[in-house]
């Protein structure tokens, strides 16, 4: 999606920003620029809408040039966050919003259905807070409409310059958990700048740490808190995050009373089982609770006209586990290879002990933090 190719800025003055970056960003991944001021982060991020442009080396987005695309039109295809939300004091809320969608001559019936969409989508109310000015609002509400400007004309790349920095220290964790949120529903490219660790952990996908205008290290959350390369990325870190998680094993983390189901139910029980606890799969045992299988609800749909199967009949039983008592950074290595998004965890005998899922696992680190 985005490539920096050996990109370098050095300013008139003689200070280099950046010494020769290569970075790729995936579509709909959400990466995190960190590190000490100076260290080049926010002219990255800049370099990406042409809001600083390179010395030397190639930005590419989707294969494309952008030193060959017009600025102007470039910018109108990449939402913008900033620190200070930069809305327009004299306009309404949805006027600030249709910004863009009115620059790119978009239908105007379909931009208005889709600001109020993303204006409920982030707790605020249409009807109540559109026509309001931004006097009106609180700092964490103007920051969310922030955000959904950036969204309102459906870019494929957003650019969010530290803008939950500003913020009490409520507002931005709310304002965290509601891109975390938004981002699984819209599933955007993001690069985000922030100065916080802590934050750069929870939301990101993927973490640039930066020093110097070099990258240090680039790489997920949990494998730079658990694999750092070097003594800048401990100390930058912190000792007690990494102290915590090297202790951490997938009983820390895994949840102790999964959906389960008894393999000789039917499917109807199955299909009721799952609507119930609002779960997509069941985990099949036996009844000393011995793991024999996985039921998705796609095994049910194909198979659900036939009214003699049991669930034993349609499981998929050669499924990946994980003993208890191993190292969290193992189950982490096998969903990522494998594309789980969730893995059983069982005794030696087989018996099943509980089941790691992302959610689990992002919520076992957070609280180690």
């Amino acid at each position: 999606m985005i490539q920096f190719i050996d990109v370098t800025k050095k300013y008139h003055d003689g200070t280099v920003a950046l010494k020769g970056i290569n970075l790729e960003i995936k579509q709909g991944e959400l990466v995190t620029l960190i590190g000490p001021s100076g260290c080049g982060k926010t002219t990255t991020m800049k370099m990406i809408n042409r809001l600083v442009e390179p010395s030397g080396g190639r930005i590419l987005v989707d294969g494309k040039d952008i030193s060959k695309i017009n600025p102007v039109e470039l910018r109108r295809n990449v939402g913008y966050v900033i620190q200070h939300i930069g809305l327009f004091p004299h306009m309404t809320i949805k006027d600030n919003v249709a910004i863009v969608p009115k620059l790119k001559k978009m239908n105007r019936a379909e931009y208005d259905k889709r600001i109020d969409e993303l204006m409920e989508m982030v707790g605020l109310d249409p009807s109540q807070y559109a026509d309001r000015y931004p006097s009106e609002l609180s700092g964490g509400q103007q920051q969310r409409i922030g955000v959904i400007r950036a969204l309102a004309a459906e870019p494929p790349i957003i650019l969010m310059d530290e803008p939950f920095s500003a913020l009490d220290p409520i507002s931005r964790e709310q304002l965290q958990d509601e891109l975390i949120r938004l981002q699984e529903e819209v599933k955007k490219t993001i690069v985000f700048v922030s100065h916080d660790m802590d934050e750069a952990l929870k939301i990101a996908d993927r973490i640039v740490l930066m020093k110097a205008g070099e990258i240090v290290q680039m790489d997920t959350p949990d494998r730079m808190i658990r694999r750092p390369i070097n003594d800048f990325v401990r100390t930058f870190i912190g000792e007690n995050r990494l102290n915590e998680s090297e202790n951490l094993s997938v009983d820390d983390v895994m949840l102790h009373n999964p959906v389960t189901v008894f393999q000789t139910r039917g499917l109807a029980h199955g299909a009721k089982l799952m609507k119930q606890h609002r779960v997509n799969s069941l985990l099949v045992t036996d009844r000393n609770r011995i793991l024999k299988g996985i039921v998705t609800k796609e095994m049910l749909e194909e198979s659900y006209h036939n009214e003699d199967l049991s669930l034993q009949e349609i499981m998929k039983s050669d499924i990946r586990t994980i003993p208890v008592g191993s190292d969290v950074g193992e189950a982490v290595d096998l969903m990522k290879q494998y594309g789980f998004s969730t893995l059983p965890v069982v005794h030696h005998n087989g018996q099943l002990a509980g089941l790691i899922t992302n959610s689990s696992l992002i919520d076992a680190l957070l609280k180690q933090m």
